[in-house]
């Protein structure tokens, strides 16, 4: 620890030493002011540029009772691993990590909404713009049952599922629970 310390008092006394010589001794008009080059702000910037960003989704509930959870299919939220039982924490982190992209450039537009009440709770997530060929959205829904409050994070995941649009086929406008094509 005092060898850290030495090592720090050690650099700020040579940094010290730099400033002193460079600016007290050569005088303010010896010294020579370094500004960075400009950041480049026209079409011909090496900047990359985010092309066809995804439009922020939309929860389509606004509160418990907008959800019909007939439309969501437990079989097709199998992707995510949850099981029933499980911890609130241990679900959403699952949910969270099933929506993160995945390295690269791939930008998804993601919204979650929560409800909370005095005995469960429902939680949606939905993402936009995925790099599939085939499956344009994806929106899960989990109940939670237990004590809200405080208490929320001891709540247990008792019901889920998932509905997607598609970007092919017959319907590409609606939610549906059926595979894309």
């Amino acid at each position: 620890m005092r060898f850290g310390l030495k090592i720090l008092g050690g650099i700020a006394a040579i940094a010290a030493a730099w400033f002193a010589a460079t600016v007290l001794f050569l005088g303010s008009n010896d010294v020579e002011i370094i500004t960075p080059p400009s950041v480049p702000t026209s079409a011909d910037s090496p900047m990359p540029k985010v092309r066809n960003m995804p439009a922020a989704p939309t929860i389509g509930a606004a509160n418990v009772s907008d959800i019909d959870f007939n439309n969501y299919s437990p079989a097709l939220a199998g992707v995510i691993g949850l099981t029933e039982g499980e911890s609130r924490l241990d679900a959403v982190d699952k949910i969270r990590l099933y929506f993160a992209p995945e390295a690269g450039t791939t930008i998804l537009s993601t919204a979650s909404a929560t409800f909370e009440r005095d005995d469960n709770a429902v939680m949606l997530f939905s993402v936009k713009g995925l790099p599939d060929d085939s499956v344009s959205a994806q929106e899960v829904y989990a109940v939670f049952s237990g004590p809200g409050g405080d208490a929320k994070f001891n709540q247990t995941l008792a019901a889920y599922g998932m509905r997607i649009k598609c970007y092919r086929g017959s319907n590409t406008t609606e939610w549906q629970t059926d595979v894309c094509p």
